[in-house]
């Protein structure tokens, strides 16, 4: 044999050697043992107690394909231009004016159900009121005539009012709604501006 002869045989066995296994399916299995820990191989071990799934690779899946990509396999080239940019812009000023609507109305919604004073906001205070006249009843079933150490006469009525707590939740629910309305305004002004 030859030295050329030589060289083109062993070449070919090469080339025969490489595609064949690349050619073929390969089949790898799953392994997963009693405590659930996973592992690959390409053989099932004798007496394996476990569970084995069968996976078949397909080599030629991850192979490219030459020369240039078909005309539909490429991505639309993006739209451009003014109005492509005006109608972009639009939407945006749109999704930001819905989202301050959204956001005044919670904050009325919000001041609305928060004008109930909450558990923890009430507390009872006594208050004085002239004595009361012969015959005359008093303004509530749980007011009650006192004698103070002077000697004088009243009426007690206790009631119960909010706390400082109430107010302050109220002032914020109330500003969180003015802040709400201020951002509202902003975004109906940027939407009237980009959209003329």
């Amino acid at each position: 044999m030859t030295d050329g002869n030589a060289r083109r045989a062993f070449a070919l066995a090469f080339i025969l050697a490489v595609a064949m296994p690349a050619a073929a399916q390969q089949v790898l299995y799953k392994l997963t043992d009693r405590q659930g820990r996973v592992t690959y191989s390409d053989s099932v071990p004798k007496n394996y107690d476990g569970t084995v799934q069968r996976i078949e690779t397909d080599t030629t899946s991850n192979l490219l394909p030459s020369g240039r990509p078909p005309e539909a396999q490429k991505a639309p080239a993006a739209a451009t231009g003014m109005a492509e940019d005006r109608r972009q812009k639009r939407d945006e000023l749109d999704k930001k004016l819905r989202a301050a609507q959204a956001r005044v109305e919670a904050a009325k919604k919000a001041v609305e159900l928060g004008e109930e004073p909450q558990p923890g906001e009430m507390q009872t205070v006594q208050r004085r009121h002239a004595p009361l006249k012969r015959g005359e009843s008093p303004p509530r079933p749980n007011c009650f005539e006192a004698v103070d150490p002077n000697g004088v006469a009243s009426l007690i009525c206790p009631q119960q009012v909010p706390q400082d707590v109430y107010y302050e939740r109220r002032r914020k629910l109330d500003e969180e709604l003015r802040l709400a309305e201020r951002e509202l305004e902003e975004a109906e002004r940027a939407y009237r501006r980009g959209t003329d």
